[in-house]
């Protein structure tokens, strides 16, 4: 069985971008915090790296300061789909959260046909759960991305491991 490799870099860099979209209604729910401090666990984010995220938490973070150099193209591309998803926890898109997505496009060098490539597959992962279990959402999210990004021969076979 193909295994794919995320690393903990990616997580955390990925889980900012998370952060920055679920801050971009200029507020942070208690269990959007709990969701991500939860991720954090179940990723095996090592300490350093839990008080930076735990930081974001706390104030609003720009989105030109989340670390997207240390994001390979899966990874960005990673990231985009999930913050798609995350945008979608409203049955519609925030306009701030389509500037913010807009913004994000062009942070981390994604085109206009990617876009909608990836956007189509955050749709196909269905929608999170409102006022549910987040962190439950997220470690599925970060699951079933990377076999959506892979070839389709093996996407139904591929492990995901996080590192």
């Amino acid at each position: 069985m193909p295994r794919l490799t995320i690393r903990v870099e990616a997580c955390t860099e990925i889980l900012a971008l998370l952060i920055v979209v679920a801050w971009a209604d200029g507020k942070l729910e208690d269990n959007e915090k709990a969701g991500i401090r939860a991720a954090t666990s179940v990723l095996n984010l090592n300490k350093e790296l839990r008080v930076r995220l735990d930081g974001m938490l706390e104030a609003p973070l720009p989105l030109d300061q989340v670390l997207v150099n240390v994001l390979g193209p899966k990874d960005r591309a990673f990231g985009y789909v999930a913050a798609v998803w995350l945008s979608s926890v409203d049955e519609e898109v925030d306009p701030k959260e389509q500037a913010l997505l807009l913004k994000m496009r062009e942070l981390l060098g994604i085109d206009d046909a990617r876009a909608e490539e990836l956007s189509s597959i955050a749709r196909e992962l269905g929608k999170p759960k409102p006022g549910g279990a987040w962190a439950d959402d997220i470690v599925t999210l970060f699951k079933a991305i990377p076999a959506r990004l892979e070839p389709a021969d093996n996407a139904e076979e591929l492990e995901i491991a996080f590192e």
